[in-house]
Order: structure tokens, then C-alpha cells, then sequence
């Protein structure tokens, strides 16, 4: 079964673009598919979500730990040369959840990392730039509403 690793950027975008207050349906929706263990995130992507934290709050046990082995897949990112661009740049922000995101889609065959960073400016920066690198398939929010699918 295909799950779902949710970078900041795309729960942000959702929070922008899909307010609670006007898309509920959506939002229970999305809930669902946290609840239901489809999509989840990481514990590093809701320190990154300081400002939208509540939103979020019942479902905290969503944002998990990394494995062991998800854990040796960061470090292994983190030396690789290909991705010296994308280390300089990231080490420089904190907190920094990309390397662990993509960590877990590496390590989890089935899992797709869903981001909605703009490969535009600099994308040897960007996690899309490391996916496509490591073969890890990767989409932007839309492309998960479409693919999970979710109709409202």
C-alpha cells in the first residue's frame, strides 16, 4: 500500500491555500488520511510547523520518530557529495527536516515524499533534487490530493 512522508512546505501550502475555516470537509478528510496511517510526517517537520503547531496538535503521533535504519539512511545522505549543495544550504536553517524526510521515503520502498518546494531558484538545493538522484519517487501536494485520491 503507497503511503505518504508530508514535508512543511506542503502542510503549509495546505494550510494557505485550503483554510479549515472555509474547506473542512477537506481538512477531516486530510485528518483521515493521518488517522488512518497513509500519510504521516516527521517529528523534525513539526518543530519546523512552530506556526501552525495547533493545527496540528491532535494529531502529533503522526509526526514520528526516524527508524534505525532511517536513521543510518540520513547519514549516508549527508556524505554523499552529489548533495553538497543541498547540505550547505540546509544546515545553514534550523530546524532542518529535508534529509529526513527523504530518508524515510529511501528506506520505506512504498512511501512517496510529498513537498511543495519550488525547483525554480537553485535546485540542487531542494528535496526533489535528492529524490530524483536517489529514484524516490516525489510529488507536490496537488499530486497527493489527486493520487490518494480525495474528493470533497
Amino acid at each position: 500500500m503507497k503511503k505518504y512522508v508530508i514535508d512543511s512546505s506542503s502542510l503549509i501550502h495546505f494550510e494557505d491555500t485550503y483554510p479549515n475555516d472555509i474547506l473542512p470537509t477537506l481538512w477531516d478528510k486530510i485528518y483521515g488520511l493521518f488517522d488512518e496511517g497513509i500519510a504521516y510526517s516527521l517529528k523534525e517537520v513539526y518543530v519546523e510547523l512552530e506556526d501552525s503547531q495547533e493545527l496540528w496538535d491532535n494529531y502529533k503521533d503522526c509526526f514520528r520518530e526516524l527508524s534505525e535504519e532511517e536513521s543510518q539512511a540520513v547519514e549516508k545522505i549527508l556524505i554523499d557529495s552529489r548533495f553538497d549543495v543541498f547540505k550547505r544550504w540546509g544546515m545553514k536553517k534550523e530546524p532542518w527536516a529535508d534529509p529526513y524526510l527523504i530518508a524515510s521515503a529511501l528506506v520505506n520502498k512504498d512511501v512517496i515524499l510529498v513537498t511543495q518546494e519550488n525547483m525554480n531558484n537553485n535546485p540542487e538545493r531542494k528535496i526533489e533534487y535528492v529524490c530524483k538522484k536517489l529514484k524516490i519517487p516525489c510529488i507536490n501536494f496537488l499530486e497527493f490530493l489527486r493520487d490518494v485520491p480525495v474528493k470533497v
